[in-house]
């Protein structure tokens, strides 16, 4: 089963800072053509033309990203196209201005990693970082040069450093927001925002889906006989057991005390019923205390077309009302058309009736 994702963020390799990308290029953008353009007009006015107009057309791409970006319009240039005009104008000024050429390359290395992918970042800071180094040892010595080649790498270094734990950070409050600290299962939250997804897609492309309530049986007597402390662990417990036996694509949510959805990607609820039927079994054989046997009692509904997202939940959750009133113990499938449904012509009740 699917563990929370940690988007927007977080996951190894992951672009942290995607859902941020043009906000921060917006601002970038607006600090690149206030502090680089009076170096522009002092080049052209010292006839370092080149150099000048290097830069200049730095700020051109800079203001036009911005402004685009204002409009809530795509930006028509590329972020990495800047490189080229960056390393340009680095390049001049090395040679140009010796060691105070150099400098420039700082910014432009912090500006990769706020603007490009993290993979993108760490390769356009070493094509500009070998760049520079190389024009460097050229015009201003290799005692200079080595000098700047360790505090450029340590520069870059450093910024992987934050970002790794940023990264990690935001993977760790994604967490929280998503998933129930209890038991690990996602919560009610995310799980309004999976079954509109999947709601979503069967508009789309017709694609099924179907959710299983599960209830665990009679829970309130475990707190009330053996405390709330084996009551946690029951939930635990019940949990790990059906993310064992459920798919990657599956994702199960906490509603509350001892109700969790399991949602079922891809799945039509003649399918679903028989994954029930299997996690009813799997859970009362798995003596998940010692003192007496747990039950869960499921009611399974698939979604169909022009269904509200609360109507899908209700489906279930009076199937498991069903269910509970049956006998406890059981599944139920509360679909709007069983009849079309293959293998389900006989009532849900008596084809999965009561565990033996």
């Amino acid at each position: 089963m699917s563990e929370p994702e940690t988007a927007p963020g977080g996951e190894p390799g992951r672009d942290i800072l995607a859902a941020y990308r043009e906000r921060i290029m917006r601002l970038m953008a607006i600090a690149g053509v206030i502090f680089l353009t009076p170096f522009a007009i002092n080049d052209l006015v010292q006839a370092r033309y080149a150099l000048g107009g290097a830069i200049l057309l730095v700020v051109f791409i800079l203001g036009v990203d911005a402004i685009a970006i204002q409009k809530k319009k795509r930006a028509p240039f590329p972020f990495s196209l800047l490189l080229i005009p960056m390393a340009a104008s680095i390049v001049l000024s090395l040679k140009q201005q010796g060691f105070y050429g150099a400098l420039w390359t700082y910014p432009a290395v912090l500006f990769c990693y706020f603007v490009l992918p993290r993979r993108a970042a760490n390769i356009g800071s070493l094509v500009l970082s070998a760049l520079a180094s190389g024009v460097a040892y050229i015009y201003v010595g290799p005692e200079i040069t080595i000098r700047f080649v360790v505090t450029l790498g340590l520069t870059i270094v450093i910024i992987n450093i934050i970002l790794n734990i940023i990264g990690q950070l935001q993977q760790e409050l994604v967490g929280q927001a998503l998933t129930d600290p209890l038991t690990g299962a996602f919560n009610r939250r995310q799980m309004d925002i999976s079954l509109a997804e999947s709601i979503e897609r069967n508009r789309r492309s017709g694609a099924p889906a179907s959710i299983l309530l599960l209830d665990i049986d009679h829970f309130k007597r475990v707190n009330d006989d053996f405390g709330h402390h084996v009551g946690d662990k029951v939930l635990k417990g019940m949990v790990a057991l059906i993310k064992n036996r459920a798919r990657k694509l599956d994702r199960l949510f906490r509603m509350g005390g001892e109700e969790f959805v399991l949602l079922l990607p891809d799945t039509r609820a003649s399918a679903a019923v028989k994954q029930a039927e299997a996690l009813r079994k799997l859970i009362s054989e798995s003596h998940l205390i010692d003192q007496r046997p747990v039950t869960i009692s499921i009611g399974v509904a698939e979604y169909w077309s022009e269904q509200t997202q609360d109507a899908w939940i209700q489906a279930a959750d009076d199937a498991l009302y069903q269910a509970k009133n049956q006998g406890r113990n059981m599944v139920v499938c509360g679909s709007a058309d069983t009849d079309a449904i293959p293998g389900l012509s006989e009532s849900p009740e008596k084809k999965f009736g009561r565990a033996g």
